[in-house]
């Protein structure tokens, strides 16, 4: 009998190649054909402002089932607080909240003096962020420009939530949990996320829920009128600021730093020396099934609507390129404007990285939060 015949690696890789390539244009050509089939998926009804809402109830639906759903039931919170400093501007509190089974979740709540009720913010930090970080009691000063303690200053009580990351090494260069040290913030989140996801969740969506029981939370205190709540986040807080009040209709005005994006090309299409995208990074968790599907940015977005929602953008932003973070928003400002509201919705392109700004932001949020008569709409 002939020996055996050998073949080379010289001769299997170009096959191998020829393969994850036809693999890759096959599925680069579908998540590019959802940029004309996406919109067949909504019936917005634009004759009423409640004609609209209860139109795009069913997307809101399946955007919380593609989050993975929410699978808990609302206990006790068992709200622990813990006084810890007191300014002119604000008492500083550090709030412990149950939000289902052993997960609690702290936060740092800041209520300025005299009587209420009064407007609140959340204001949430992103990958590698914390409640102190975006407050602004984390030195040295970062992006987050003390976004925190501004809007108490300004009359706000502010709630700030603790969303998973602090494990690992991250932007201050601190490890957190002995076996994960150089273990970077977005491979921490997506350890846990493929734990979820084994079980038909996703972390994400549970730390949604844990920031609507901040929300009720929030509801119960005397200091806060209970339907004037609004929410201000940077980075995947901006993510936060888009999806948290797409699914959690008692957010009133959203203001949402360095995220709203065109999601195709975010996902999935390198941006060379304007952005990187996601499919480039290790952040795993960025990613849920059948989303370029339904919803792209300016589609989430509109879940949030004829609610006030607020883009701030920095046009040097490696993260988000502010052109077509620009262009998606004019698909979303066309919507406002259909509904007769266009004034709800608003971006600000500024000269600056991946940061809050916080002037005309700041603006939006005083309107929207402090007028009855847009609230109550």
């Amino acid at each position: 009998m002939a020996d055996d015949p050998t073949i080379s690696a010289e001769d299997i890789q170009p096959r191998r190649e020829k393969l994850y390539q036809a693999f890759d244009a096959y599925y680069s050509r579908l998540c590019a054909k959802t940029e004309e089939t996406r919109q067949g998926r909504w019936h917005r009804d634009f004759s009423s402002l409640a004609a609209y809402v209860k139109s795009v109830q069913p997307n809101r639906q399946r955007f919380l089932e593609m989050l993975g759903g929410w699978h808990w039931e609302r206990g006790d919170l068992e709200a622990r607080v813990e006084h810890v400093a007191d300014t002119e501007s604000y008492r500083l509190e550090r709030v412990w909240l149950r939000c289902f089974e052993d997960i609690e979740m702290d936060c740092l709540l800041l209520t300025p003096p005299g009587d209420g009720p009064r407007p609140a913010v959340m204001a949430q930090h992103g990958l590698s962020g914390t409640p102190e970080i975006v407050c602004g009691f984390h030195k040295p000063e970062s992006g987050y420009n003390r976004i925190g303690i501004r809007l108490a200053e300004a009359g706000y009580v502010v709630i700030a939530p603790h969303m998973v990351g602090g494990y690992g090494k991250g932007e201050q260069g601190a490890n957190f949990v002995a076996g994960m040290e150089g273990v970077s913030y977005g491979r921490a989140r997506t350890r846990l996320n493929r734990k979820a996801f084994q079980v038909g969740q996703r972390v994400f969506a549970a730390e949604m829920f844990c920031l609507s029981r901040a929300v009720d939370y929030l509801q119960t205190l005397p200091t806060v009128a209970p339907e004037r709540i609004g929410f201000y986040g940077l980075s995947q807080g901006g993510q936060t600021a888009l999806w948290f009040p797409a699914v959690e209709q008692r957010i009133k005005c959203s203001v949402g730093a360095s995220f709203f994006n065109h999601r195709y090309l975010k996902q999935v299409i390198p941006g060379e020396d304007k952005y990187r995208a996601y499919l480039d990074t290790e952040e795993e968790d960025k990613f849920y099934p059948g989303q370029l599907l339904e919803f792209s940015d300016s589609d989430i977005a509109s879940l949030i609507c004829p609610r006030a929602y607020f883009v701030e953008q920095g046009n040097q932003d490696a993260a988000v390129y502010w052109k077509a973070a620009r262009d998606e928003f004019a698909k979303l400002k066309a919507i406002y404007e259909r509904l007769g509201i266009p004034e709800r919705a608003d971006i600000c392109i500024f000269e600056g990285g991946h940061e809050i700004r916080s002037v005309e932001s700041l603006e939006f949020l005083h309107r929207w939060l402090g007028r009855e008569s847009a609230l109550s709409a």
